[in-house]
């Protein structure tokens, strides 16, 4: 039995598909079954599905008669066989490594739901977004309260940057409403959130969700049309808080409970508005273009294994408000055990004496790094955020799992001796043009 099951409802998803399953097949966690339901649809969207499955015995691919995106997230339930479930919408893709941050915070800190941040893509730019602002384990209550703050945010409806327990998902029958046409994913959240004791929050992005022209929000509804759409969710809005919260809390709180009839997305507002955006093709893990001829150099193997690393880090520098550059101080002093001083870790990152500064004093204030003092009048720096050691550690492994996917030990072993011998060479010659000892 496979340990994670993405199911994938398809209905004419021909120009998208390919990029959505390959990115789930790319996955760095293996352990998964990919059920591609594909819901009558009028393109080729069921051959492409069929062909995925022929290639690749993780994949099954189901046609059936139309019957809504809810018939077919439900068939993939009756079908799934994995103790987590995630959803992926075909328009949609995963990042690298969305899959193992999921499985990882379900064992780790075994709630009953995993809800992770996501990047939002619309118009060539993407933005990470999150409704809850730290991670960690919260009770359900606590999610609730959260999401009374902003009721409506994709972030609490929708099923994509979620893992589920399936077995709680069927000792209680929890399914989508196939006659519901608005809100469905809310409703079916709602409804596991009654049997969940609690929620982990990943402060990581699992998720690219393009924005599509011509969604609600595209199509400047009017606020009676919104009202009229929300009156199915609200009635199960508001009996999940009366059962999770006792009388007289749910009557202080009960004008914010029904104010999500005039709450509207804040992750819906336009990426361009918001900071923090880049260009789509700049994020990690988007396709590396190369010069003819260069892609088996060294400067390729240095190139993509520090994608690799950048990669990692940047996830892990997410989850801990970190920013890249000094998740590489963090590692550096984590990886030398010893203190490093200012200048050494400016050779390591490559950052200006000013800027380095800056963050060594914010790492400092967080107690992430401490100052010690070297022989003379030298000081260096020390790692101190032992809650990330074992973090760093386990991005080690993952990296070396991806560069020595299919290696032998002795080829492993042997290929770590050479790369030892070519570090030496080029310390040697690079101490030898510094006119040092």
């Amino acid at each position: 039995m496979s340990k994670v099951s993405v199911i994938v409802p398809i209905y004419n998803a021909e120009r998208t598909l390919r990029r959505c399953v390959d990115s789930i097949l790319k996955q760095d966690y293996p352990d998964f079954e990919l059920i591609l339901v594909n819901d009558g649809s009028q393109d080729a969207s069921a051959q492409i599905a069929s062909e995925y499955a022929a290639a690749d015995s993780r994949v099954r691919a189901i046609t059936k008669e139309n019957g809504g995106v809810s018939s077919a997230r439900n068939l993939g339930l009756t079908l799934a066989g994995g103790e987590y479930v995630q959803f992926v919408d075909a328009d949609d893709w995963l990042p690298l490594e969305a899959v193992k941050l999921l499985v990882r915070e379900m064992e780790q800190r075994a709630p009953d739901l995993v809800v992770g941040d996501f990047f939002r893509v619309f118009e060539g730019t993407i933005g990470q977004k999150g409704s809850i602002e730290k991670g960690g384990l919260i009770s359900r209550r606590q999610y609730a309260d959260e999401m009374m703050k902003s009721p409506a945010d994709l972030y609490y409806g929708v099923l994509w940057n979620k893992l589920y327990r399936r077995s709680l998902i069927e000792q209680h029958h929890v399914r989508m409403e196939e006659q519901v046409a608005y809100g469905e994913d809310m409703i079916f959240n709602l409804e596991y959130l009654l049997h969940a004791e609690t929620i982990a929050v990943l402060k990581a992005p699992v998720y690219y969700y393009i924005r599509v022209p011509g969604s609600l929000v595209e199509q400047h509804i009017s606020l009676n049309g919104i009202i009229n759409m929300k009156r199915t969710v609200i009635r199960y809005y508001d009996q999940f808080y009366r059962q999770i919260f006792d009388e007289q809390t749910y009557q202080d709180r009960r004008l914010i409970i029904l104010s999500y009839y005039l709450a509207f997305s804040t992750d819906a507002v336009p990426l361009p508005l918001i900071g923090g955006t880049r260009p789509l093709g700049r994020e990690r893990g988007a396709d590396v273009p190369f010069a003819r001829g260069l892609e088996d150099s060294l400067d390729a193997t240095f190139y993509l294994t520090g994608q690799l690393a950048d990669r990692y880090m940047e996830t892990l520098a997410g989850k801990h408000d970190l920013t890249l550059n000094e998740m590489h101080i963090l590692y550096l002093l984590w990886r030398a055990g010893v203190p490093c001083t200012m200048e050494e870790i400016g050779h390591y990152t490559g950052l200006g004496k000013v800027a380095l500064t800056m963050l060594m004093v914010r790492l400092g204030s967080a107690g992430l790094v401490a100052r010690k003092n070297l022989d003379g009048k030298k000081s260096g720096y020390v790692f101190a955020a032992s809650q990330l050691a074992e973090e760093l550690s386990q991005l080690e492994t993952d990296y070396k799992t991806i560069c020595f996917d299919g290696f032998s030990e002795e080829e492993r072993a042997a290929y770590e001796a050479l790369s030892r011998r070519l570090v030496d060479n080029i310390r040697r010659r690079i101490v030898q043009d510094g006119g040092k000892d």
